[in-house]
């Protein structure tokens, strides 16, 4: 199976998820190279998300401007790949299962959400992360199999983590300054 075929499945696979449709599971690639496929769409959505706020200021980014952000974003979908390795490891499920939708819905909210670069609204980067939420919160519970309070839990972890990160890294790499 080719990536793009495999991206398809997975878009199909996320819309049947969120509706709840009974062969949601079988979309995904639940394989390592499923994994990296899923890291790869990832990387390419970023990738546009960089294009398209470059279009939007009318400047194209620098190089090293596009490597940080290629950086910072390979932090986010890596901790989140380690939190579902984590929380499947722990309730001995599959952590494949778990972690590709995961890094999926990544990816199709980081597209979903290109067309909100003109908004610059802090409701849209919140509902943004409750659609992510929930998305994490269908990954583990349909796909990971996991209880339902396993599920929140993982899907407020991965939360916790999207909003902690960017502030943890600003705070490492200014040296706390400027932090109120």
């Amino acid at each position: 199976m080719n990536a793009f075929s495999e991206l398809w499945r997975a878009v199909v696979g996320w819309l049947d998820l969120l509706t709840a449709q009974p062969d949601a599971i079988a979309k995904f690639n639940l394989t390592r190279a499923g994994l990296l496929n899923a890291m790869g769409f990832y990387v390419v959505s970023v990738l546009l998300a960089i294009a398209v706020l470059g279009l939007a200021a009318g400047t194209v980014p620098a190089w090293m401007q596009v490597a940080i952000s290629l950086l910072f974003n390979l932090i986010l979908v890596l901790a989140i790949v380690i939190a579902a390795w984590g929380t499947a490891r722990l309730m001995r499920a599959d952590a494949l299962a778990v972690a590709v939708p995961s890094v999926y819905a990544l990816g199709i909210v980081q597209v979903l959400s290109l067309p909100l670069v003109y908004v610059h609204s802090d409701a849209a980067a919140l509902a943004l992360l409750g659609v992510r939420g929930f998305m994490f919160y269908r990954a583990a519970r349909e796909v990971g199999k996991l209880s339902l309070g396993v599920s929140f839990a993982f899907a407020i972890l991965c939360i916790v983590l999207l909003a902690a990160i960017p502030f943890g890294l600003y705070m490492l790499t200014t040296g706390g300054q400027g932090i109120v």
